[in-house]
């Protein structure tokens, strides 16, 4: 747990900070016009319930909007093989960093989810909750704004019995630069 936390807070760039700063000035504004209208009870206990609400809810979405802007990245399977007769699913691919930032580490979580005809493939986000394999991979490479950079993650013991196709590949992507240093 304790080096999760710590590359949890690798990972922090500077506008994360300034995102909390806001969203708690944003909090303390609100309890002061809680405080402010505590003579009509419904709109003051409305506000602090909005102001509780943002303390769970706001944080992980500035988290995720600042990084999709600064460390956002597209990526594309250019391979995909699945031999049946050594059990293994290789993916190669590339990504591109279509963020404002330089990359320095990528965290490439892949998920196989299994193949679904029909209605079901409009639920196929949902099958990243239980997929047929799962794999971490860490790409150590400085990725600059507009570059492309080649991955390949291979899974072994992979048994399907219906053909995948890179419509049953999710790939969430976690990227960032490790040279930015908030001193924490």
């Amino acid at each position: 747990m304790n080096n999760n936390v710590k590359e949890f807070l690798n990972t922090l760039h500077p506008y994360d900070l300034y995102g909390l700063y806001w969203l708690g000035g944003v909090i303390f504004l609100l309890f002061i016009l809680a405080i402010l209208l505590r003579k009509n009870p419904i709109t003051s206990v409305s506000l602090l319930l909005i102001s509780f609400l943002m303390i769970f809810i706001t944080p992980p979405f500035i988290y995720f909007k600042v990084h999709k802007y600064l460390y956002g990245t597209d990526y594309n399977i250019t391979y995909l093989k699945q031999m049946k007769f050594a059990n293994v699913l290789v993916i190669q691919g590339e990504i591109k960093n279509v963020g404002e930032e330089n990359i320095t580490k990528c965290n490439l979580y892949t998920f196989v989810t299994p193949p679904q005809d029909g209605f079901l493939k409009n639920l196929e986000p949902l099958f990243v909750l239980n997929p047929i394999k799962k794999k971490v991979v860490v790409l150590n490479e400085d990725i600059n704004v507009g570059e492309t950079t080649e991955f390949k993650v291979k899974f072994i013991n992979f048994k399907s019995t219906k053909d995948i196709n890179s419509s049953d590949i999710y790939i969430y992507r976690e990227c960032y630069n490790e040279n930015i240093n908030l001193g924490l």
